[in-house]
């Protein structure tokens, strides 16, 4: 195997420090005995201390003035060794910094991963979305997936609604997703009992490959209120900017009939693979009463989530994405999850989102 130029570069720095410590072994006296003029009356005022150095020894004997000179003598000898060992440390981390990631970076992005640290340890906020304004401000959002045609559903999840785009408002400092039961004609031609609100940061349209906000590796924290009622159901996911349907992370996913119920999904690449799920139920609470907080820290092989600042699920493997994703939030109405709505549910219904910040650390 060959080693990269800039490990060897890391050896020379090793090296010429080494030469630098391993002084040529002479005595002060004998060093400074070539010197003249500041430097002669300095070896005169070293000569006259090494006297009265021994004068001292003369007149005591037996403890005090080998006591004075050992002491002397040692921390002059630990003074010097303190400064070799400093310098050593310092070879030892040059050294080691680039073995482990020039030599071997596997090794280098564990150890990152452990500490919580990058070799870059700059992070860049892509989004802090507040919704102070009274409009959505279509440079992050669109308010239909990507294939949509003057609105869009998913039908593949036997939901209800047709998307809209007068589904979706901003006010208060919020983003609001409405579902209404108002019967809708969609691009399809099929005929829906409900339309509802939904924005995505990804690609407009089937020609788009660039979105509008995506990202590989980092966090997406939402401070959101949902919805309670039968057959309502509020979610935050991410897809691929490819466009295609998979990978899919499923941050949060509430059906309104458990308001207290959090469901968490992860859905690979390779649909023969398993999609594997957590469920988690606040204590004393639901996430329709008052504001709460989801977050998603994705990392090389690991995803986290939390709730309120407490983890809930960790994932790891090599099945995590490691491609761009962007963000999706919706407020379905009916599907496999929640069912249909009953006479109990109450319309309109409302999912809130008033703070969006996504960030990113992207080793470089």
């Amino acid at each position: 195997m060959t080693t990269p130029k800039s490990s060897w570069s890391g050896f020379r720095t090793a090296a010429s420090i080494k030469a630098f410590v391993r002084l040529p072994k002479r005595s002060w006296g004998s060093e400074m005995s070539s010197q003249s003029g500041p430097d002669k009356r300095r070896r005169g005022s070293f000569n006259r201390a090494k006297r009265a150095m021994d004068e001292i020894a003369e007149e005591h004997p037996t403890t005090s003035g080998r006591r004075y000179l050992s002491t002397t003598a040692t921390k002059s000898r630990r003074r010097r060794l303190g400064v070799i060992l400093a310098t050593g440390l310092a070879v030892l981390a040059v050294v080691a910094s680039v073995a482990v990631f020039d030599v071997w970076p596997g090794v280098g992005a564990a150890i990152l991963s452990r500490t919580g640290l990058s070799e870059k340890s700059t992070t860049t906020v892509l989004l802090d979305e507040s919704f102070d304004g009274d409009s959505l401000d279509t440079r992050v959002w669109n308010t239909c997936h990507w294939w949509g045609d003057e609105g869009c559903t998913i039908s593949s999840n036997d939901e209800l609604e047709w998307y809209r785009p007068e589904q979706v408002s901003v006010s208060g400092g919020a983003l609001r997703l409405t579902a209404d039961r108002i019967s809708t004609r969609g691009s399809d031609g099929k005929d829906y009992e409900y339309r509802s609100g939904m924005v995505t940061t990804g690609p407009a349209n089937s020609d788009d490959d660039i979105g509008k906000v995506s990202w590989t590796y980092g966090t997406v924290e939402a401070r959101v209120r949902v919805p309670e009622g039968r057959g309502l159901w509020p979610a935050i996911w991410m897809l691929p900017l490819s466009r295609e349907s998979l990978p899919e992370i499923d941050i949060l996913e509430v059906i309104g009939q458990e308001p207290d119920r959090m469901m968490m999904h992860f859905h690979p690449s390779n649909r023969e693979d398993d999609s594997p799920n957590k469920d988690y139920r606040l204590p004393g609470a639901t996430l329709a009463e008052g504001w709460h907080t989801i977050r998603l820290d994705w990392q090389p092989e690991r995803l986290t989530w939390f709730v309120d600042g407490k983890q809930v699920w960790r994932l790891t493997g090599s099945q995590v994405p490691d491609e761009p994703m962007y963000l999706v939030l919706n407020l379905a109405v009916g599907g496999i999850y929640p069912g249909p709505p009953d006479d109990t549910t109450k319309f309109p219904a409302t999912f809130e989102i008033d703070r969006i910040r996504i960030t990113t650390n992207e080793l470089k």
